[in-house]
């Protein structure tokens, strides 16, 4: 099983992620990137949709809805996300400003709504564990949301870093110890030439991999603990999109690693 994506950019809408395959049952992940004028336009037919801008403005309609000159960022490293949920049954159309990079998700929703714009003042900001597993993370689209099963956020963490950590898991339905949400990390790094170490393994070891990630890196996680650490020298970001029948999620730590619990 390989967990393992490498997205090259590259103009329009690229997939990387689709339900059936490594144990992914809910998730479709893609970035999409447009040059300044061009558009992309989609439908969210039975499913709930999630536009995370990644980099640079764009203007969005959904339905009747117009969302004008949203986002703003230049890189993913230069303040918090500018988001939008589209609940399933409405056309779509994002257009370009400047260069517009985003990543797009898919999840299954029979949940219906209206359109929001989560902007950067609506993302909750916390500052999580310590020492060598200080990082910061982004509450973009959180369990009170009104979604039917997709939470969304960022992470950023400083060189030499860990994140994820303790490991933690959340792939079995036992509340109130553990409920089940597959998920995908996106990563960016700053210089871009940046790298990590990506690990995701089950209790039992059937699922056992450790890997290389780089700027621009995918790794889905269908079940099991997935800690990552950042070189020395080098910012971490990653983008996670988390799917589940429950809101919201529980993780489990990993006992082994009980002693970390106060990092």
């Amino acid at each position: 099983m390989n967990l393992l994506k490498q997205y090259t950019p590259k103009d329009g809408y690229t997939p990387l992620v689709k339900p059936g395959k490594d144990g992914i049952e809910l998730l479709e992940v893609g970035i999409l990137r447009l040059q300044p004028g061009s558009a992309y336009r989609g439908v969210s037919e039975g499913q709930e949709v999630c536009i995370v801008l990644l980099g640079g403005l764009a203007n969005v309609t959904v339905g009747e809805a117009s969302f004008v000159s949203i986002g703003g960022r230049a890189t993913v490293f230069a303040g918090r996300a500018t988001t939008l949920h589209i609940p399933p049954g409405f056309k779509f159309k994002v257009e370009a400003i400047g260069t517009v990079e985003a990543a797009i998700a898919r999840v299954p929703s029979d949940l219906p709504g209206e359109p929001r714009l989560i902007g950067p003042e609506k993302v909750k900001v916390t500052t999580r564990g310590k020492d060598a597993c200080e990082r910061q993370v982004h509450d973009v689209l959180g369990a009170g949301f009104p979604a039917k099963r997709i939470v969304v956020g960022e992470t950023f963490c400083s060189a030499g870093r860990w994140a994820s950590y303790p490991p933690h898991k959340h792939d079995r339905e036992a509340p109130p110890d553990e409920t089940r949400h597959e998920e995908v990390y996106f990563y960016k790094f700053n210089p871009p030439q940046g790298f990590g170490f990506q690990r995701v393994y089950s209790p039992e070891r059937k699922l056992d991999e450790s890997y290389a990630i780089r700027d621009n890196s995918l790794v889905k996680i269908p079940c099991g603990y997935h800690p990552l650490v950042v070189a020395p020298g080098y910012a971490l970001y990653y983008l996670w999109f988390m799917a589940g029948e429950s809101r919201p999620c529980l993780p489990y730590e990993d006992p082994d690693h009980a002693w970390t619990k106060e990092q």
